[in-house]
């Protein structure tokens, strides 16, 4: 679980959507924007990856737990 000190929304890189039409073409958009889903059992979770506008966004992670930025 993140804390405050690993929490990329603190940080202002990360974004909860609500189940919404937003959710639905952030998946099919948002890499275009840097914008990655990155847990696959939070497809509400976006993150601020600049590189996945040319690289694509990375593979995502099960979900937070085996993050390795969110451990301490």
């Amino acid at each position: 679980m993140s804390t405050a000190a690993t929490s990329l929304h603190v940080k202002g890189e990360a974004v909860d959507i609500g189940h919404s039409d937003a959710t639905v073409w952030l998946s099919k958009h948002g890499a275009e924007y840097g914008l990655c889903q990155i847990y696959r059992n939070e497809p509400w979770h976006y993150e601020l990856r600049p590189e996945a506008i040319d690289h694509g966004c990375p593979r995502m992670y099960a979900d937070p737990t085996q993050d390795p930025r969110t451990q301490q």
